[in-house]
């Protein structure tokens, strides 16, 4: 956890460089809401807390997932949620079968629809207000009729774009993505074969020739929240399946639903609800495809049990 949390920082300071400095209040609020939700968990049930860094892990990722003009409520009622209903009322550290941070995005959408999906653009530098929400599409919203230009790739790889607060930097994902799996924390597979997947489902329906190809492509990889989903999020051992079959199943399923979602859903974005999904599937997967023990009895694919 401590290497997640290093690599999610630099992420952090741009965010706020780019937004405002009140994102890092976002983030203060979401991390010692988090926290307070496991102390008290803990404390309910008489259990010794273990500090792991789990919680703030979950509560920056989620907050990840925020618009820049979220009110400070929005990472209370998700942290909570997180922590206490996706984590905990499964067991804990290990056992939920959703991923935390997108189940408590999941609930924050639900509650407020139209506030989770207004677009903020950078503000000047370490600006004291919240970034205006304005009109402007984002480059993920703009690919629905037009390409991008060459410049406008550019400026999504290193983050000057409209979008969510962990959307900043595609480059400082790349980077984050780099260290963890050189430091064997997450898999090499699972966000390669989710980005090869949208990238050719990109490609294959690139538009009708209008614009180039690559481009569609190369777009669609660095806009939205892909990277992060895919790096940080699906590779979620405790949400993910435990087999290299399965997880190969996994990371590609997640890859044609977000291709689906993208081009023929009602919104642009499409990644937390398809890792969600599959998430939802991972006890299914590790059933019909673990290995078994010569000489154990068949059981069929849909008895399933969570692993605990």
């Amino acid at each position: 956890m401590k290497w997640v949390l290093i690599t999610l920082l630099p992420i952090i300071l741009v965010a706020g460089y780019l937004f405002g400095w009140r994102i890092y209040l976002l983030f203060l609020i979401a991390i010692i809401t988090a926290q307070l939700a496991e102390i008290i968990w803990f404390k309910c049930l008489k259990k010794e807390l273990t500090w792991d860094l789990s919680a703030i892990v979950t509560a920056v990722l989620m907050t990840m997932n925020l618009p820049p003009s979220a009110p400070w409520y929005f990472p209370v009622i998700g942290a909570i949620f997180a922590i206490i209903v996706v984590k905990e009322f499964f067991g804990g550290l290990g056992y939920n079968f959703l991923n935390p941070a997108l189940g408590g995005r999941a609930l924050l959408v639900g509650l407020f629809f139209q506030d989770m999906f207004k677009i903020s653009w950078p503000a000047p530098p370490f600006a004291s207000i919240a970034p205006d929400v304005v009109t402007k599409a984002t480059p993920l919203a703009q690919m629905k009729t037009e390409t991008l230009s060459q410049s406008e790739l550019w400026q999504t790889f290193i983050g000057f774009t409209g979008g969510r607060i962990g959307e900043t930097s595609s480059l400082l994902i790349l980077i984050a993505f780099f260290v963890l799996w050189r430091r064997k924390i997450i898999s090499l597979h699972i966000p390669l074969i989710i980005l090869t997947t949208v990238g050719i489902g990109a490609w294959i329906f690139a538009g009708d020739g209008t614009f180039a190809p690559w481009q569609t492509v190369v777009g669609h990889l660095l806009s939205g929240g892909l990277l992060l989903g895919a790096v940080f999020m699906a590779t979620d051992y405790a949400s993910s399946p435990s087999t290299k079959a399965g997880e190969i199943f996994y990371a590609l399923s997640i890859g044609c639903l977000i291709v689906v979602f993208r081009f023929f859903g009602p919104t642009q974005e499409g990644v937390s609800y398809a890792i969600l999904t599959m998430n939802c599937a991972t006890p299914f997967i590790d059933r019909v495809l673990r290995r078994r023990v010569l000489g154990e009895k068949k059981t069929l694919p849909f008895d399933l049990k969570f692993r605990r």
